[in-house]
């Protein structure tokens, strides 16, 4: 600590322009009855709505009380607040509207207008703070030394003063408790150590939404590729883990999801609530009652935040996931109209082949999660009796000249056609080009016009429709009957214009 960095913080902090706000005690008053009150109704975060409604009951008292203070809108004070650093403001997966929680800075102004205003009235617990201090440095030094003697020597001490205590107790010796007073004590401890450690999450949460913003300002970037965004996550993310912070917020979300851990600490903390030293503080056992599902949602939201991380990046990837499917397709379309016109070239000119071409390729690293594999499940078993089947002479000769019926489409030819007539002009509709190069195997042949220019980039307006005549023949009777098709109206350029509109259809055979 200097005078610089002294200067620095009370200029430039938010709990510190929080306490010295001209609305500070109603700031700080109404952001712990709404976010830290020992009532059901507390929560850790709370919704636009519901926030501004709080806000507006509060006002309201004021009101009644004959204070004129906070005559603004309740929207207008909570983008304040947001603005200064005193709510975070976030919009949660699950939600359409916008959410608000306390900030560390909130966190940290609230602590020390309690601690301030406690200070006089509550039990300063000096033996019971010592004995804390003590006991923790004996666990860093017992669980430090790698030394295995000394370990196991620490173990048979240990061992002895606890077979001393049960010897004592058997043999009727008067079983030591702890006045009521250390018992106080002790309790007061525990409530302000468990207020600071609900507020110590803020700064995990500041944590891992600073990766987030980190990846999304390097993911604007045009040279980064998915590779590198996701490496670079990855490294942020596993720089956290490692840090202090992380490692003790992992050892602390292990210890608290762990079912046997969650029963043993209800049961102390319900044997706790019912000391008989302890009765007349109602709201500190109504703190310690909330501590374990506090600490949980407390440390769902940590791993929500962690949720959004993983939502962002994946939202990232998808988006240029999306990117490069689009450009392979112009680019496999691009290719196929080369190597179309490439064709007609060398048929127009009478000129052999080009000796090398060749094609430029670059590809990407596919990425698999192994925890995306499902959980093994035993296969099926069908029980099965085999039967005998007569075949149908007649029904498979019927079909195999419904198969031999079958017509081969010319693509080759189908695009000389276009290419020819685009030559004599820019454009031509595919209704015109079938007056001069008539269907010859039937509706089939007009999908595959179709299909040619989905994937040669020719016009398809499906907005506009026209109506084509064609003859269908039937394979098995050999009749023909005359239909009318609707389709969109398809329109050739010489230039091969993009289609507006592209249409999914299958190659036909």
């Amino acid at each position: 600590m200097n005078l610089d960095a002294i200067l620095t913080f009370l200029e430039s902090s938010p709990t510190i322009r929080l306490l010295k706000a001209d609305l500070a005690p109603f700031v700080v008053f109404f952001l712990r009855r709404a976010f830290k009150s020992d009532s059901d109704d507390s929560a850790i975060s709370f919704s636009h709505d519901e926030l501004a409604s709080r806000l507006q009951v509060f006002q309201d008292e004021l009101r009644d009380e004959e204070r004129p203070e906070m005559l603004g809108s309740a929207d207008r004070y909570l983008r304040e607040w947001s603005d200064a650093g005193w709510l975070r403001r976030f919009l949660p997966a699950d939600s359409t509207g916008p959410h608000y929680q306390l900030t560390r800075y909130s966190e940290d102004a609230i602590r020390i207008v309690d601690a301030a205003l406690n200070r006089d009235s509550r039990l300063v617990g000096t033996e019971s703070r010592l004995r804390l201090v003590i006991d923790t440095l004996v666990d860093l030094v017992r669980n430090a030394s790698p030394d295995p003697d000394r370990r196991l020597n620490d173990l048979l001490q240990r061992r002895q003063q606890i077979d001393d205590e049960i010897a004592s107790i058997r043999s009727g010796g008067e079983v030591e408790t702890y006045h009521p007073a250390q018992i106080r004590e002790r309790f007061y401890t525990a409530v302000d150590l468990l207020k600071t450690l609900q507020s110590d999450f803020r700064a995990v949460e500041d944590r891992f939404e600073a990766i987030g913003r980190q990846v999304q300002r390097e993911a604007i970037k045009d040279d980064r590729r998915r590779g590198e965004i996701l490496a670079s996550a990855l490294d942020a993310e596993d720089l956290i883990k490692q840090q202090d912070e992380g490692v003790s917020f992992d050892a602390f979300v292990a210890f608290l999801f762990a079912p046997q851990a969650q029963a043993k600490l209800r049961e102390t903390i319900a044997e706790v609530t019912h000391l008989d030293a302890l009765t007349g503080e109602r709201a500190a056992i109504q703190h310690i009652r909330a501590m374990v599902p506090s600490l949980l949602a407390e440390a769902d939201n940590v791993l929500r935040q962690t949720g959004r991380l993983s939502q962002t990046l994946r939202r990232l990837l998808d988006d240029q996931s999306a990117g490069h499917r689009k450009r392979t397709a112009e680019v496999l379309r691009e290719i196929r109209t080369l190597a179309s016109r490439l064709k007609h070239h060398v048929a127009q000119s009478d000129q052999p082949p080009p000796d090398e071409i060749g094609l430029k390729v670059e590809t990407t690293i596919g990425l698999g999660n192994p925890f995306a594999r499902p959980f093994w499940t035993p296969p099926q078993v069908f029980e099965t009796t085999p039967e005998t089947r007569v075949v149908d002479m007649e029904t498979a000769q019927r079909e195999a000249r419904k198969l031999a019926g079958l017509k081969r489409l010319e693509w080759d030819r189908m695009r000389e056609v276009i290419a020819h007539a685009t030559g004599k002009s820019p454009s031509i509709r595919l209704s015109q080009l079938l007056k001069t190069r008539p269907l010859k195997v039937g509706i089939i042949e007009l999908v595959g016009w179709i299909q040619i220019a989905h994937e040669d980039g020719h016009r398809i307006d499906r907005d506009a429709t026209e109506e084509i005549h064609v003859t269908a023949e039937d394979v098995i009777t050999g009749q023909t009957r005359p239909l009318r098709v609707r389709v969109p109206v398809v329109t050739f350029h010489r230039t091969h214009e993009k289609a507006t509109t592209p249409i999914r259809t299958k190659r036909p055979r």
